[in-house]
């Protein structure tokens, strides 16, 4: 395995390196949070051993960008017994273990040791998910607005490994769902008016805040369904508001109403997904969106 030794202290470095390469691991060493970041992105590195005191950028933030990035490689964390909120704080934010000073031989290899399971366990979930045919779930939530975008990439993280499209697609996947998500709550459950939003997008996020606190908005839910496959996804999200007449949308590839706030929503979501629909009520829109012709479905497990 490839590792990097962030460790300012180089008895400490010096101590790690000779333990790794004498389990035949290759290592890259850096003296600051800062030169740690840079050689993590530049190199294919497969486990972290990070000190949470180091200089220039601290080990909590190279701890969370390790995580940003990769979320895979193990991280485990340098700091002192007396340390103790420190310690909890860093296993919070995903590091795998932990290492004190005096570095002992036996708690080298019992963090070595977890560090390459993690890393087998790692691989195996991803050649899992590119061996995978068929990915069902069904989600309920509040009204939560502020969570939309995350709730949406977790919707769409597998799609490049189903061969639906590619990464760089996402993006605009992702803007299509948040509109219709966010449809869902503030115009579906919570029955803010769009016009408000034209007027004030200020004044229409606090009337949001207010109808959810109250009866009958409270209580309503957004339900979400997705089915991915190798040739196509399908998107379904329900409110529970009084739905609308859909007949009556003004198309929005209309050149006067391409412009429109109230339609950039519908816009998007039409422009992205191959099937758009809606259900009788008017409460529940269907999006699928196929494979394009010349896509590989398929991807080499990682070796």
């Amino acid at each position: 395995m490839n590792f990097l030794i962030a460790d300012h202290h180089e008895n400490t470095r010096h101590q790690l390196r000779n333990f790794l390469q004498q389990q035949h691991h290759k290592v890259y060493e850096a003296k600051t949070g800062k030169e740690a970041l840079q050689l993590f992105k530049k190199e294919m590195i497969e486990g972290v051993f990070g000190r949470l005191d180091l200089p220039e950028v601290d080990g909590f933030t190279l701890l969370q960008s390790v995580k940003k990035l990769k979320a895979f490689v193990p991280f485990v964390a340098i700091a002192s017994d007396d340390q103790k909120d420190t310690i909890l704080r860093s296993f919070s934010m995903g590091a795998c273990d932990l290492l004190s000073h005096p570095l002992s031989h036996s708690n080298l290899h019992q963090s070595l040791s977890r560090v390459i399971q993690l890393n087998e366990d790692s691989k195996f979930s991803v050649y899992c998910l590119d061996n995978s045919i068929f990915e069902s779930r069904t989600l309920e939530l509040f009204n939560d607005f502020e969570y939309v975008n995350q709730i949406v990439a977790f919707m769409t993280r597998n799609l490049p490994s189903f061969g639906i499209l590619e990464e760089q697609e996402l993006f605009a996947i992702n803007m299509a769902l948040v509109e219709a998500l966010s449809n869902a709550i503030f115009h579906g459950n919570l029955e803010v008016s769009s016009d408000l939003k034209q007027q004030r997008f200020e004044r229409f996020r606090e009337e949001a805040e207010q109808r959810r606190q109250q009866e009958p908005y409270c209580h309503r839910r957004v339900y979400i369904h997705y089915e991915i496959s190798r040739n196509s996804v399908k998107y379904v999200i329900r409110d529970e508001g009084k739905g609308f007449d859909y007949s009556k949308l003004p198309d929005p590839t209309l050149p006067e109403n391409v412009f429109k706030e109230s339609g950039r929503g519908v816009l998007m979501i039409m422009s992205f997904m191959d099937e758009v629909f809606w259900n009788t009520r008017g409460n529940e829109i269907t999006m699928i969106r196929y494979k394009k012709h010349g896509m590989n479905p398929f991807r080499m497990p990682p070796t």
